[in-house]
């Protein structure tokens, strides 16, 4: 008896334990079938998922939409800023020229009025000398002038070397007196603006006569 009783209680276990795989399987497969019943009772809720999907994208590109909106206007208004600040940098220019040459005529009409009083004189008086000292205080008066506002004479004296930085040659002629290369005559006076050259002084070289 005893020996079959156990025998009997063995093979119980043994179908229990056959049996709990299988209930787990059945389980699985309820809650997959119960998933999929779920999806096929609900579509709409899977149109509403993909359709918030897509508002995502939407909602991105509409957000670049904006901000290369918002990146062309903030371009507009530099460029419409750097076309505002060339024009003053124009009219402040133009109105700098224009003060500058008021200025200077300021202080050349003087010369002018002692012009016009020497021939006046002149026309007057038949007296060269007379004459010869009005042009030369003009010419002094002149002279006043181009210092006081940075302007310098370049006048290079016969031997000095010929500086063609500063000088223009206008010819080479054959010389005793001075070396070769050398200014032998000065035929107009140059002229520069606070160390720029303006006009360079025309001179005559001693040297072989190319000609």
């Amino acid at each position: 008896m005893n020996d079959a009783g156990e025998k009997k209680k063995i093979e119980i276990e043994e179908e229990d334990l056959t049996s709990e795989p299988r209930a787990d399987e059945e389980l699985v497969a309820t809650d997959a079938a119960e998933d999929c019943e779920a999806s096929d009772e609900n579509p709409e809720a899977l149109a509403e998922e993909v359709e918030e999907k897509e508002l995502t994208i939407e909602e991105q590109l509409e957000e670049a939409k904006a901000r290369a909106e918002e990146n062309y206007q903030n371009y507009l208004r530099s460029v419409a800023d750097l076309d505002t600040y060339k024009r003053r940098v124009i009219r402040e220019k133009d109105d700098l020229r224009q003060y500058a040459v008021a200025g200077l005529l300021e202080s050349i009409l003087p010369v002018y009025d002692n012009m016009s009083l020497g021939l006046m004189s002149a026309e007057q008086n038949a007296d060269p000398n007379v004459v010869v000292q009005g042009i030369q205080m003009v010419l002094t008066q002149f002279k006043t002038f181009l210092e006081e506002n940075g302007i310098e004479e370049i006048e290079p004296a016969k031997g000095d070397a010929f500086d063609h930085n500063k000088h223009e040659a206008m010819q080479t002629q054959p010389s005793d007196e001075v070396e070769d290369g050398a200014v032998l005559q000065l035929i107009r006076k140059g002229f520069s603006l606070k160390g720029r050259l303006v006009r360079p002084a025309t001179v005559i070289v001693a040297g072989a006569d190319k000609d």
